[in-house]
């Protein structure tokens, strides 16, 4: 369960924000969807739209549609806790990761908000980026407001240990399309959920009537239909995982026939 008792979300941040162009070498991602950064405990830099920031405790990142940001964690000096909250065409959900120096990734938990959250947080994220700053922070309370209740209403209700088996399909769905393919291999899934491969492909296939990867690369046409020319080739590529531009070539001439 995670309390935000002692968690006061001060400090709202977006690509407009100002702060010091970036000259560190952080590997960026950008796609259509939205998402929110909460930082709970320890503290890194961050780069949004080329700019760095101090991603501290009560810090939360605002991050629209095709806006650059840093993809990724690189080597931590010491453990910190965040919250991704993803707001896809028809689902709004949020991921917890707890990291230490030198580990490895840990996130096996999941919230899932129904349609109405996902709407009214749309709603008030468009009238933010119409707002003057300081109403415009307003907007941008609200949001996190909601969606810490939100998570802590669900945190309370239910015992996250006790759901994981009916909840691990869900989780595994929605963890290939926030990352779009990337990092989702059978040896990935497994360690991150703690269920046996064989397990899961066969309880994925019962649930969703494909295969794992028939679902990966589901997700890996509608974000490369979406990037459409925002993106070049070769970011197309790493953003799915692919080792090179060659590799997607040949997994869309293979994907097509």
């Amino acid at each position: 369960m995670f309390e935000f008792e002692n968690i006061t979300f001060t400090d709202f941040t977006d690509h407009t924000a100002g702060a010091e162009l970036c000259n560190e070498n952080h590997q960026q991602e950008s796609h259509a969807e939205r998402e929110i950064l909460l930082v709970l405990s320890g503290s890194i830099n961050f780069v949004l739209a080329g700019k760095c920031f101090n991603a501290s405790p009560g810090r939360a990142f605002f991050i629209d549609s095709w806006v650059p940001h840093q993809l990724g964690y690189g080597k931590l000096s010491g453990d910190i806790t965040h919250i991704w909250v993803h707001l896809h065409a028809r689902r709004l959900f949020a991921m917890p990761y707890m990291l230490s120096a030198g580990s490895r990734l840990q996130s096996s938990g999941m919230w899932e908000f129904p349609a109405p959250v996902l709407e009214l947080i749309n709603n008030r994220w468009a009238k933010a980026s119409a707002a003057p700053a300081e109403m415009k922070k307003t907007f941008y309370r609200s949001i996190v407001r909601l969606l810490t209740e939100e998570i802590a209403l669900q945190s309370s209700a239910f015992a996250e240990e006790k759901h994981r088996e009916d909840d691990v399909i869900a989780w595994v769905k929605n963890y290939i399309s926030m990352n779009y393919g990337r990092n989702s291999s059978l040896a990935e899934l497994e360690h991150l959920t703690g269920f046996n491969r064989r397990h899961l492909m066969r309880k994925f296939r019962n649930e969703c009537s494909m295969t794992i990867g028939e679902y990966i690369n589901c997700v890996r046409r509608g974000f490369a239909a979406a990037a459409g020319r925002r993106l070049t080739q070769k970011e197309i590529a790493f953003q799915l995982g692919f080792k090179s531009p060659a590799a997607y070539w040949l997994w869309k001439k293979r994907d097509s026939e």
